[in-house]
């Protein structure tokens, strides 16, 4: 702390350079711990540690292909079964394409046992309305108040996979505990089944919850040993594994995302490395005067790198409070095109991450520069001048 003053006066000698570097740092640092926050959020959504006991059973070869309605029949008499229900994404489009969220047709007494980690508050008299109205619908608290739904309302849906229609009339809203999980619908599976004349006894998944999770992966292994020699051979996973494939669909975001991460992380040892070399080369005589006046080589080696390291710092601290600052807004952005980011925040392990690795970047862009002007001769220094 003795010579804090002399860093700070260092550092921004060029003020211009030093404010761009840092604005630089800043931008490059609210990208990646934003970039980081959305994978972790993704993997949170595809890693739910309440579905530990639920598989999801589809068609072997393709997510798109069809399953016969018959084979939850024989899945519901297995002993680990606890319950089945057809679950069916129908992909429709209320009002405009750009409002997308989750839309299922499914058996409805199913829906409340299946997903009761999800499902957590609800209307006793609203559910048995919803199983009463054959239009009728549920979709969660956050959502209803996203468009401003009410319960009796009707909402349209356009279909896209589906050649049909439905006018839905809510009859339940639940609430749950992650607002991801309230970003979805449900309505009967019967409109689709009767609607689409290809899917009269065909259903894209099947949702089985088992009693207890250690017998999920014996479950899942007789599941599809019994189906393997039919014609619809089935493919059982855990609903995590099948959410993870789902998400896929959007593309490998992971490897994406740690690209975009990497390639940030170089431009800023690069520019970090670039600014502090013009720096230090600028300050050769400045260094050999006070290695003349008797500043060790190690002392004046630690002024520079705290420098480096400062500089990194003060680039890092304003990139992450510009990230937390603004997570609310991303949240609402991202949340409305992907509605698996609704639960999108930064955390404390991305930005302990973005600050060490600023830190780390500092110290291997300051090193070399700041330990080759040390071990320049005091003369030859002196020489520039």
């Amino acid at each position: 702390m003795r010579y804090i003053h002399l860093i700070l006066r260092s550092l921004f000698r060029s003020r211009r350079r030093t404010i761009l570097t840092v604005l630089f740092l800043a931008v490059s640092v609210f990208l990646v711990a934003t970039l980081q926050s959305i994978l972790l959020t993704l993997d949170a959504f595809a890693n739910n540690p309440n579905s530990s006991n639920r598989i999801a059973v589809r068609h072997k070869v393709s997510l798109t292909n069809l399953l016969p309605l018959r084979y939850a029949d024989w899945i519901r008499q297995q002993p680990e079964v606890e319950e089945v229900m057809a679950l069916q994404w129908f992909g429709g489009i209320y009002q405009d394409p750009r409002n997308f969220f989750p839309n299922f047709a499914a058996e409805p007494e199913p829906i409340v046992r299946i997903f009761k980690e999800e499902i957590v508050e609800y209307s006793e008299t609203q559910w048995r309305d919803f199983l009463r109205d054959r239009n009728g619908c549920i979709v969660g608290e956050a959502l209803a108040k996203k468009y401003g739904w009410k319960v009796g309302d009707v909402i349209p849906m356009q279909g896209t996979i589906f050649p049909i229609n439905p006018r839905l009339n809510l009859r339940l809203i639940y609430r749950s505990r992650r607002l991801t999980d309230e970003q979805a619908m449900y309505f009967h599976f019967k409109l689709v089944e009767e609607g689409v004349p290809f899917m009269q006894g065909r259903v894209g998944n099947l949702w089985v919850r088992a009693k207890h999770p250690d017998e999920v992966p014996r479950l899942i292994e007789r599941i599809d040993r019994h189906f393997a020699d039919a014609v619809e051979p089935t493919l059982s996973e855990t609903e995590n594994a099948f959410q993870l494939e789902f998400l896929k669909m959007m593309g490998n975001l992971a490897t994406i995302i740690h690209a975009i991460t990497g390639a940030v992380l170089v431009a800023i040892l690069i520019v970090t490395a670039n600014t502090m070399a013009m720096a230090i080369r600028e300050r050769t005589t400045e260094v050999a005067v006070f290695r003349a006046m008797g500043f060790t080589g190690s002392r004046m080696l630690g002024i520079l790198m705290a420098e480096g390291i400062l500089l990194a710092i003060m680039g890092g601290m304003a990139g992450l409070g510009l990230a937390w600052l603004a997570a609310g807004g991303i949240r609402a952005a991202l949340g409305s095109v992907i509605p698996w980011l609704t639960d999108f925040t930064i955390p404390v392990d991305t930005l302990l991450f973005c600050l060490h690795a600023s830190m780390g970047l500092g110290i291997l862009s300051t090193f070399i520069p700041a330990y080759r002007v040390v071990r320049r001769p005091i003369v030859e220094g002196l020489r520039a001048l």
